[in-house]
């Protein structure tokens, strides 16, 4: 197999290790995937290692493959000599690791360690060494709870990278492992190590494996074009498990790919991302006219594939109750795009939190174009400066941040924040670059908007009301979220369906009215409201009577009822 015919990591790997830059490599990602093996003009999809053994290492003289389930393997060739270095030294150490080889990290790595010194010694031999899921034999760990072994173990391998006998040899070791915030942060971080993320399958690569996988799977409303095209965030083991599926049900069809789909996703991301379908676009939203004439000019870059003039992301703001969420889906939807929502992806152990991150941005990096909303951002995203949980929290930050900063993913994974408390919200990541456009949402202002809410939520609840029912003085001097009209609609129709409709709908509108009494003070909200005035980006979105004010007074006010509230 020539050097042009490797995936691109591969040429990486090959390259680095032919330029010298490492002899030790990290291999993490879509590690637990097939991957095309092309000789002799047929192409063969293979796991990881032994692509590894037969393409990159096929040539070696000795190449030995280690996991802690199946412990030591050997190719035929090297047999011999490796368990003459084990009998070795089992006479100077005193063991029996000849008659029976062991499992555990610390003993299988330390055979494996005097094997390859006694190669290296050799300069006219070659040998490569695999290790299969690294993170169970370096895991993560503070070093106050490590044991001896442990200690041991990752010695060994920090040697393997810096040793500069092995960096002479011809001695090349792999550390494979799904997510490197699982591993040892003393490997990871080892500047003697070369780091290579093994992607999902682009279009052009699920194109391939489809058309040698999908034997008799009969296509109804799509094309194996269509197929590769739908199906990206996607390794190919999914596709596989798909076409079987398909295979059983007969056809495989949109509605099958879209629903399967998602659910191999959500369990790739071991339930951590969920997916949403939003059912109303941009017309379904009450007011908010500035802030809609926005979303939808973007909308129009993205559809023209302008992406370069979209911002990276959008973060909503405003007291609870404005719409937050039902506006960014709303958006997403009128795009036609996927929308996910993160789940809380935090964990006690140490970390897996880090961990869990970065495979939910792996799969946002593939899946794009794509929406992504966070809501209460403000908690959910850590800050550079908390440290009371270990450093998790400001690791966290980290991700985010670089991940919301690259500019590759421009237009592709639009972020859509939602909070109530903006100021909260670290600078590192509302500043420009980032999440670029603050939006400031409001209460509807006026009866006339209040009713236009009223007989819009009242179609959403199934029971329509009318101008006649909502035209009265029972709106008058109310201050009302839409949360709070569609809980007074609520509570009206609930005493209607108890009543049997006895009066008319008015009645129990004013009567719902007279009795709500709003779950959030005036004073909180007064709060919210000034700190995503403070935080909009522009004029624009504001009402009239705060355009005009000047931004001192607003500070001023807002560090006030900032007292009050939070003292």
């Amino acid at each position: 197999m020539s050097l042009d015919q490797y995936p691109k990591w591969a040429k990486d790997l090959a390259e680095r290790y032919v330029s010298g830059a490492s002899s030790l490599f990290l291999l993490y990602g879509n590690v637990n995937d097939w991957v095309p093996l092309r000789a002799n003009g047929k192409t063969e999809f293979v796991s990881l290692s032994d692509f590894l053994k037969r393409a990159i290492f096929g040539k070696r003289d000795a190449v030995l493959h280690y996991d802690q389930g199946a412990g030591i393997t050997v190719n035929p060739d090297a047999v011999s000599s490796f368990f003459k270095a084990v009998e070795a030294m089992d006479t100077v150490a005193g063991t029996a690791y000849a008659k029976r080889l062991p499992k555990a990290p610390a003993e299988a790595i330390s055979v494996i360690d005097r094997y390859v010194r006694t190669r290296a010694a050799d300069k006219k031999t070659s040998v490569a060494v695999i290790v299969d899921y690294a993170h169970m034999v370096a895991p993560r760990s503070e070093i106050q709870f490590m044991n001896q072994d442990d200690c041991r173990t990752i010695i060994l391998l920090q040697k393997w990278a810096t040793d500069p006998d092995l960096a002479r040899s011809d001695v090349t070791i792999v550390l494979v492992t799904p997510n490197l915030r699982d591993l040892n942060e003393a490997i990871v971080n080892n500047p003697f190590t070369s780091k290579i993320e093994i992607p999902l399958p682009d279009e052009d690569e699920r194109k391939e494996y489809i058309a040698a996988s999908a034997g008799t799977v009969k296509f109804e409303g799509l094309t194996q074009e269509t197929f590769a095209r739908q199906t990206n965030a996607l390794s190919r083991v999914d596709i596989e498990v798909m076409l079987r599926e398909a295979q059983r049900n007969g056809k495989l069809d949109l509605s099958f790919l879209a629903a399967k789909k998602k659910e191999l996703i959500e369990k790739s991301c071991l339930g951590l991302l969920e997916f949403l379908e939003p059912r109303a676009t941009l017309e379904a939203v009450q007011g908010q006219a500035a802030a809609k004439q926005r979303l939808r000019e973007d909308i129009e870059l993205i559809r023209r594939g302008d992406w370069s003039a979209l911002p990276m992301g959008y973060l909503f703001c405003g007291p609870v109750g404005t719409g937050k969420t039902y506006l960014a889906m709303c958006a997403i939807g009128e795009l036609g795009i996927p929308c996910v929502q993160l789940l809380n992806f935090r964990s006690k152990w140490v970390g897996a939190t880090e961990g869990n991150l970065e495979k939910i941005l792996m799969t946002l990096r593939a899946l794009g174009p794509v929406g992504v909303i966070i809501d209460e951002a403000d908690a959910f995203m850590g800050n550079r400066s908390q440290d009371g949980d270990s450093g998790t929290s400001s690791r966290v930050f980290a991700q985010f941040a670089s991940q919301m900063g690259d500019t590759k993913y421009r237009g592709k994974i639009l972020w859509f924040l939602l909070t109530c408390r903006p100021d909260l919200l670290p600078v590192d990541i509302k500043r420009q670059g980032r999440v670029e456009v603050h939006i400031p949402l409001f209460y509807p202002d006026g009866n006339d908007e209040k009713k236009q809410w009223v007989l819009a939520m009242s179609k959403k609840q199934k029971w329509p009301v009318t101008d006649k029912d909502v035209d009265g003085k029972w709106l008058d001097g109310k201050k009302l979220s839409g949360a709070d009209i569609e809980s007074m609609l609520v509570a009206a129709m609930r005493k209607s369906l108890l009543d049997g409709d006895a009066k008319d709908k008015r009645n129990y509108l004013e009567k719902a009215a007279a009795d709500f009494i709003p779950a959030t003070s005036a004073l909180e909200v007064q709060f919210q409201e000034l700190a995503a005035v403070i935080e909009c980006t522009d004029r624009s979105f504001l009402p009239e009577g705060y355009r005009k004010q000047d931004r001192s007074d607003l500070l001023k006010e807002f560090h006030r009822l900032q007292a009050l509230v939070e003292g």
